[in-house]
């Protein structure tokens, strides 16, 4: 699946709130943390993506990730899979359940 850690990211910035705000705030530091005990292995064009990334709200941020995506595929290949259709961004997520089966840590 293209774009698999794009997806996990956005994954895990939707079900932990804490992670989110990271991601919002310093994707840098969101990237090299991680999500619990889980990395993500972004290529040079999706991290240069996220790195580039100014966005207020979550919503924001997915857009700017979708547009990249559908704009040129996110390498410079058009956006249409053999079929005529875009391809569906959140198609894979039922794969990431994990994340959101994940404990939310605790704050003390």
């Amino acid at each position: 699946m293209k774009h698999k850690a794009l997806n996990q990211l956005l994954c895990a910035a939707m079900v932990n709130a804490q992670f989110r705000e990271t991601l919002l705030r310093d994707p840098a530091q969101a990237i090299a943390t991680g999500y619990l005990d889980h990395s993500f292995s972004l290529t040079r064009e999706e991290r240069e993506l996220v790195l580039g990334i100014q966005a207020q709200q979550l919503e924001d941020f997915a857009a700017q990730v979708y547009h990249w995506i559908s704009s040129n595929n996110g390498n410079g290949h058009h956006s249409k899979n053999g079929n005529g259709h875009r391809p569906n961004f959140w198609s894979a997520s039922e794969a990431f359940i994990d994340l959101y089966r994940a404990p939310v840590p605790v704050q003390v």
